[in-house]
C-alpha cells in the first residue's frame, strides 16, 4: 500500500514538472508585450511566419479611405493637421494642391516584404532606443507596437503622450500647424524614465526619432531625397542598390571626444542640418531639425535594402552618448552616465509644390529659413582669393647629438607680405588672407590668446609693414586663432581642462599611419580642450585681436568640429554649440570680420566669408550623384570659397567644379621649399610652395571672376547635368552652363575656354 502511494505522489510530481511545456499563459488584458525590451534592436517576433501569412490577407487602403477616418486635429490658411485614434497616424494635408503627406504610409500594415518589427517601425510616429547601463545593451520601443497614446488639441497644437508601459517611459510630443509648415516638438525635461525596475533593471532613452517615416515613399513613386552630405547628395527612390549599406551620419560630424583605435574612413561631414524628399509629381519635403541639431543622425535606406517596400529617409535625436574601450583586448560599451543631454527636440517640416520642384526650390525654402528664424544676414558678396599661409612650426633637430624641439619659420611676415604683393600685381584683385602658426603659443601648441606676433617669423616692425601693405592693397587679413588641442601653460592644463570621454577617459587625440590606417606611435596624443574653457578664452581673444588693431580672425577648427565634455563639468555638444556662437558673435562684433575655414549651419550667423566650401559628397555607394545643395543654400546670402585647389588632384576640375557652384577659389602657400616642410605638423602642404603657385593662383582667379562676376550675389535658381555639362541657372535668369570634358565655360553668349586663363599647358609651373 505504501509502495502504491510513493508511485501516486510520484507521477504527481512529473506530471507537474511537464507542466510548463504544455500550458499557455495569458497576458494580462492591459498590458503592452514589450519583445523589444528583451532584445536587442535587431529583434524578431517569434511568430515572424505566422504574422507574414496573415498580412498576405490585408486588403489595400486608398488614401482618401484613410482620412475619412481620421479626426481633425488643426487648420490654418495653408495646412490642415489630422490623427487617428485607432491607429499611431498623423497626417498634413497641403490646402494649395490638396496633397497629403502621412507619418507613415497608409498600407505599411500590409507591406509583405518586410518582417513584423520592420512593419510596425514603418506604422510608428516615434521609436525610441534605450539601454541598460549595467548590462551594456540597447533595444528598441516602437510606438504602433510598445505603447499607449492619449491626445489632446489646445488652439493649432496636437498634443501625443506616448507611454511605454514596461520600460517605464513617457514622452509626451506636441504638433503645432505653424504658417508654413508642421512642427514637432519635446521638452526632455517632460520626459519620464523609469530608471529602475522592480527587478533592479536600468533602463534610459538613448536615441529617439520623431516622425521617422514622414519622408517615406512607396516602390511605386519616382523621386530623389537630398542629403546634405558634403556639399550635398541624391538618393534616388528604388534605385536597386540593395547591397550598400544604408546611410547614416551624425549632423556636424562625430564627436571627436571618442577616441578611435583606427583611422575612421575619409568622408565629408553634414554641415545642414536638414534633409528633404522631392517626388517626381511637383510635391517635396523639407525636414528642418530646429532643435537639437548637434546632437542627431540623419539616417536613410531604399526599397530592398531596408527590408521593406519602401524608401525612408528620417532623423535620430541623440540623447545620450555611447563610447567603447577595451579591456583585455575587448570591446565594452559604456553609456554617457547624466541626465538627457538636450533641452529640446524640435523638428519642422515644410511641404513645397510647384510645377517642377527640385533641389533649388528647397534651398530656397531653407535659406529663407535661416533669414527669419536664425536671424543669419545676408553678407557682403563677393569674389575674393582665398590666400592660406603657414608661419611657423616645430621641428625636432639635433643639437650636439640630443634632439631638440625648435621652432622653425616656414612663411616669415616679410615673405608673406612679398607673397600677397606678388599675386596682387599677377592680377588676383580682392584677397582674404589668413596667417596660421602666427604667434608662439599657437606655433607650441598651447592655448593661444595672446595675440602676439612671435619674433621667429621676424619683428614687430615687420609685422606691422606687412599688415600696412595687406591694407594698401585692400587684402582683408585673418590671423588664425586654433585651440582645439592644446599643452599645458598659458592657465590651461591637461590634467584639469582636457575634456573627458564618456567611459571617464581623458580625450587624447591620435594621430594615425597614413599607409595602416592604425596609431602613428611616433606622434604623442595631444589634448583636447574642455569646451569648459570656450568663454573665458573667446574673451582673451577677442582682447588682444583688439588691442592690437586686428579687424579680422579666422576661428580654426571650431565652426567645423563640435564636441563635449562627459566628465564632472559634463557639457554636451549643445551647450558646446551655445559657448562657440556666442564667441563667433563675439568675434562678429569686436573684431569685424570672420573667415571661416569650413562651416556647419550653426556658424552662418556671424561668419562673413566661408572657404572650403564642399563641391562633393562622401560618394556613398547609396548615393546617385552630387547635389551644390549647401551653395545653392549660400549663394547670395554668405559669399563662399572653394577648398584648396592646389590640393587637390585635379586642380582644373575642381576650379570648373566651383564655377558651376557659384564658388571663390583658396589656395595654400608657404614661403619655403616644401622638402623643409618634412617630419613636421606642416608636411601636410607638400604642395604648396608659393613659387610655383602665386601665378597660377592669379590666372585662375580672374577666370572665376570673369564667370561669376555678374551673378555673384544672385540666388541660384536651377540646376542640372548632363553627362560632363553641369548647368547652373541664377535669379535673373542668367544661364551658366559648365563643360568639364572641354574645360569651357559658357554664360549667356560669352565662352570662357580656362586653358586660355592658365597657359596652353595649365598646371603650375612646376
Amino acid at each position: 500500500m505504501q509502495k502504491r502511494y510513493i508511485r501516486f505522489i510520484a507521477g504527481i510530481a512529473a506530471a507537474c514538472m511537464l507542466m510548463p511545456f504544455f500550458c499557455v499563459f495569458a497576458e494580462p488584458e492591459n498590458e503592452v508585450p514589450d519583445d523589444s525590451a528583451l532584445t536587442s534592436s535587431s529583434e524578431t517576433d517569434t511568430s515572424e511566419n505566422e504574422d507574414s501569412a496573415e498580412k498576405s490577407d490585408y486588403v489595400m487602403r486608398t488614401e482618401n479611405e484613410v482620412l475619412k477616418t481620421m479626426k481633425r486635429a488643426c487648420e490654418n490658411e495653408n495646412l490642415i493637421l489630422f490623427y487617428s485614434e485607432d491607429e499611431d497616424l498623423i497626417a498634413l494635408e497641403n490646402k494649395k494642391n490638396g496633397f497629403v503627406w502621412w507619418s507613415s504610409p497608409v498600407n505599411a500594415e500590409g507591406d509583405t516584404a518586410a518582417k513584423p518589427t520592420v512593419r510596425k517601425e514603418l506604422e510608428s510616429s516615434l521609436v525610441v532606443v534605450y539601454g541598460d547601463p549595467d548590462q551594456r545593451t540597447g533595444s528598441t520601443l516602437r510606438s504602433a507596437k510598445n505603447a499607449k497614446m492619449s491626445y489632446s488639441i489646445k488652439g493649432d497644437t496636437l498634443e501625443i503622450t506616448y507611454r511605454f508601459p514596461l520600460a517605464g517611459f513617457v514622452i509626451p510630443v506636441k504638433y503645432t500647424l505653424e504658417e508654413k509648415c508642421l512642427r514637432a516638438h519635446a521638452d526632455t525635461a517632460d520626459f519620464k524614465e523609469n530608471k529602475r525596475d522592480d527587478e533592479g533593471e536600468r533602463r534610459i532613452i538613448l536615441e529617439l526619432s520623431v516622425l521617422p517615416n514622414m519622408l517615406a515613399s512607396g516602390s511605386y513613386e519616382n523621386g530623389y531625397y537630398i542629403i546634405p552630405d558634403g556639399c550635398g547628395a541624391k538618393i534616388d527612390f528604388n534605385n536597386g542598390k540593395t547591397e550598400a549599406r544604408a546611410y547614416s551620419a551624425k549632423v556636424y560630424g562625430t564627436d571627436i571626444t571618442a577616441v578611435p583605435q583606427t583611422a575612421p574612413d575619409r568622408t565629408e561631414e553634414v554641415l545642414l542640418p536638414v534633409y528633404a524628399s522631392v517626388k517626381e509629381n511637383g510635391n517635396a519635403m523639407l525636414a528642418v531639425i530646429s532643435r537639437g541639431d548637434s546632437n542627431v543622425l540623419i539616417q536613410s535606406a531604399v526599397s530592398g535594402l531596408n527590408k521593406s517596400s519602401y524608401n525612408t529617409c528620417s532623423s535620430r535625436f541623440v540623447l545620450r552618448n555611447t563610447d567603447t574601450y577595451y579591456m583585455n583586448n575587448e570591446p565594452l560599451t559604456v553609456f554617457e552616465n547624466s541626465d538627457i543631454g538636450p533641452d529640446s527636440l524640435e523638428l519642422k517640416f515644410f511641404p513645397v509644390n510647384g510645377r517642377n520642384t527640385g533641389c533649388a526650390d528647397i534651398a530656397a525654402v531653407y535659406r529663407q529659413y535661416l533669414m527669419e528664424n536664425e536671424e543669419v544676414e545676408k553678407k557682403n558678396t563677393g569674389l575674393p582669393l582665398c590666400v592660406d599661409l603657414y608661419g611657423g612650426v616645430t621641428r625636432k633637430e639635433p643639437f650636439l647629438g640630443i634632439p631638440v624641439t625648435r621652432k622653425k619659420a616656414v612663411t616669415t611676415y616679410k615673405k608673406a607680405g612679398e607673397i600677397v604683393n606678388e599675386l596682387y600685381e599677377d592680377g588676383a584683385g580682392e584677397m582674404i588672407v589668413s596667417l596660421a602658426g602666427w604667434t608662439d603659443d599657437g606655433i607650441n601648441g598651447k592655448v593661444d590668446v595672446s595675440a602676439k606676433p612671435s619674433k621667429t617669423l621676424g619683428s614687430q616692425s615687420e609685422f606691422n609693414e606687412m599688415t600696412a601693405m595687406f591694407d594698401s592693397l585692400g587684402v582683408r587679413f585673418c590671423p588664425v586663432v586654433n585651440n582645439t588641442t592644446f599643452s599645458s601653460g598659458n592657465g590651461y592644463w591637461e590634467f584639469s581642462d582636457t575634456a573627458m570621454r564618456a567611459s571617464g577617459q581623458y580625450s587624447k587625440q591620435i594621430s594615425f599611419n597614413p599607409a595602416y590606417g592604425t596609431r602613428d606611435g611616433l606622434k604623442k596624443p595631444e589634448s583636447l580642450l574642455s569646451p569648459a574653457a570656450f568663454p573665458e578664452i573667446f574673451d582673451r581673444i577677442t582682447t588682444g585681436y583688439s588691442r592690437r588693431s586686428l579687424r579680422g580672425i579666422c576661428p580654426g577648427d571650431i565652426t567645423t568640429v563640435l564636441y563635449g565634455d562627459y566628465g564632472k563639468k559634463h557639457i554636451g555638444r549643445s551647450v558646446s554649440e551655445k559657448y562657440i556662437c556666442d564667441g563667433l558673435q563675439k568675434f562678429d562684433e569686436d573684431i569685424g570680420f570672420v573667415y571661416a575655414k569650413g562651416a556647419c549651419a550653426y556658424a552662418f550667423g556671424h561668419t562673413d566669408h566661408i572657404s572650403d566650401a564642399p563641391l562633393r559628397s562622401s560618394g556613398y555607394d547609396i548615393f546617385d550623384g552630387d547635389l551644390p545643395f549647401y551653395q545653392m543654400v549660400l549663394h547670395g546670402l554668405i559669399p563662399y570659397s572653394s577648398s584648396s585647389v592646389n590640393g587637390d588632384p585635379d586642380p582644373e576640375r575642381l576650379i570648373l567644379l566651383a564655377a558651376s557652384a557659384g564658388s571663390g577659389l583658396r589656395y595654400d602657400l608657404t614661403g619655403l621649399e616644401t622638402s623643409e616642410l618634412k617630419d613636421t605638423e606642416y608636411d601636410i602642404y607638400y604642395y604648396a610652395d608659393s613659387s610655383f603657385w602665386t601665378e597660377y593662383a592669379a590666372k585662375s582667379q580672374k577666370f572665376i571672376t570673369d564667370v561669376l562676376y555678374d551673378v555673384k550675389d544672385e540666388y541660384i535658381t536651377g540646376y542640372s547635368v548632363n553627362g560632363n555639362v553641369i548647368t547652373t541657372v541664377y535669379a535673373s535668369g542668367t544661364t551658366i552652363r559648365t563643360d568639364l570634358e572641354s574645360e569651357t565655360v559658357t554664360s549667356g553668349n560669352k565662352t570662357f575656354v580656362l586653358a586660355d586663363y592658365l597657359g596652353k599647358d595649365g598646371g603650375a609651373d612646376f
